[in-house]
């Protein structure tokens, strides 16, 4: 094509036609910004196309972030909801108006003290920080998840607070009770029973699983009603980014 252009130009230089030769030179140099135009258009929505398939696989990738998020919450959710049930049916027992110390401590030596860790997906979002692509995310969404993490970190920082905070009472059961399987092993063995003379501590012991329960009881509320805006904000973003994908 080049060495078409040429011969044409030679032609009309060797003919002396000046005026034809500006006015072909002009076209030609139309002809070619024309085409490098068109190059770059090309190589722009090539590049577009580039980037928005890279955003889709993002959107993609929190989507499964927040499902697992959301799995999460539920699921935790659930369990706290069955701990919170069987305290409540321990409380219930003060109904009975000639209840026992020892039935007290039967009941409430058996509700679970240890608290759920609570983890969430962060992978996504902090790769798109981390890899300065965040700018790929519409950033109505990228504001939201910015949110959604910082009430995430709460959530944690909150709950592990409080964790501590309890697993402080707890160790005082240690004196008193040595572990909370002694007694059941101490039923066929009355010398040792009466050397550890557990019985004799059975107040101090019931005082400190109260304040533990209640504590859990307190702390697990708290994390259920975060818990549950964060499935609300989760069902929020997963609804925005589902519009992305379909554009």
């Amino acid at each position: 094509m080049i060495k078409f252009f040429r011969t044409i130009r030679k032609d009309l230089m060797e003919k002396n036609k000046t005026g034809k030769y500006l006015k072909y030179a002009i076209g030609e140099i139309a002809l070619v910004m024309i085409g490098i135009l068109l190059a770059l258009q090309v190589n722009n929505w090539n590049e577009k196309q580039k980037l928005n398939a890279k955003a889709q696989d993002y959107y993609v990738q929190l989507l499964d972030d927040l499902n697992s998020d959301k799995l999460f919450a539920k699921q935790t959710i659930e369990k706290f909801s069955e701990f919170r049930k069987d305290y409540e049916d321990y409380t219930n027992l003060y109904l009975n108006p000639s209840l026992k110390p020892i039935e007290i401590f039967n009941h409430i030596s058996i509700l679970p003290v240890l608290s759920t860790s609570l983890t969430f997906n962060s992978n996504t979002i902090e790769s798109l920080q981390n890899s300065g692509e965040v700018g790929l995310i519409s950033s109505t969404i990228l504001n939201r998840l910015i949110d959604l993490k910082r009430q995430q970190d709460v959530t944690i920082k909150r709950a592990e607070y409080t964790d501590s905070g309890k697993n402080g009472v707890i160790q005082n059961l240690a004196p008193l009770l040595g572990s909370t399987t002694l007694p059941k092993r101490l039923d066929n063995q009355p010398e040792l029973s009466n050397f550890f003379n557990i019985d004799n501590n059975l107040k101090e012991i019931i005082f400190i699983y109260e304040g533990v329960h209640r504590w859990k009881d307190l702390s697990e509320r708290e994390t259920m009603g975060r818990l549950e805006d964060m499935q609300k904000e989760i069902d929020t973003i997963m609804a925005l980014i589902n519009k992305e994908l379909k554009k």
